[in-house]
């Protein structure tokens, strides 16, 4: 559908946008059980990204329960890099469709088991990366798991703080 031509007199609408961490703060606020992590990463905006957005070396080597996270397909859909991608943790493997932003990760495991976005964006100090990491159970009755994903969250948010701090 094409846009009609402005008619003089006419009321042009605002557009409104969210950054990639407003999206991702969304998303908090509207998952009863979903934890999060937010804060700022010693190292600048383009390195960190860069690293985290290779979802294969980065997850594994921040997120303790990962053992392996490998693509299983890759292409592009609404402006968006999507991923159908496999996780083991646990010793099982779990599928997960991926949608992948500049600055903005959500990862979606099949039959919605389970949630993870990851949101980043330029700090003030241009050193530095402000980062949010959110994990969630979105079904029904999920919401006592909240404490535990908290833990996870803030040990990933830690593990993840150290590696970029080193440099990636």
């Amino acid at each position: 559908m094409t846009r009609p031509p402005d008619v003089p007199g006419s009321t042009r609408w605002p557009t409104a946008t969210l950054g990639p961490i407003a999206r991702a703060r969304v998303l908090a606020a509207s998952i009863p059980g979903a934890a999060w992590v937010e804060g700022t990463l010693d190292g600048p905006y383009a390195a960190t990204w860069a690293f985290v957005r290779d979802l294969e070396r980065s997850v594994p080597a921040f997120d303790t329960q990962v053992r392996r996270l490998w693509v299983a397909g890759r292409w592009t859909d609404d402006g968006a890099e999507r991923l159908r991608i496999r996780a083991t943790s646990m010793g099982v493997t779990v599928p997960f469709e991926a949608r992948l932003e500049d600055g903005y990760c959500l990862m979606q495991a099949r039959a919605r088991l389970y949630l993870v976005v990851m949101a980043a964006e330029p700090d003030v100090d241009e050193a530095r990366t402000r980062f949010l990491h959110l994990e969630a159970v979105p079904l029904p009755g999920t919401r006592v798991m909240r404490r535990y994903l908290a833990r996870v969250v803030r040990s990933d948010f830690a593990n993840l703080s150290r590696i970029v701090a080193r440099g990636v």
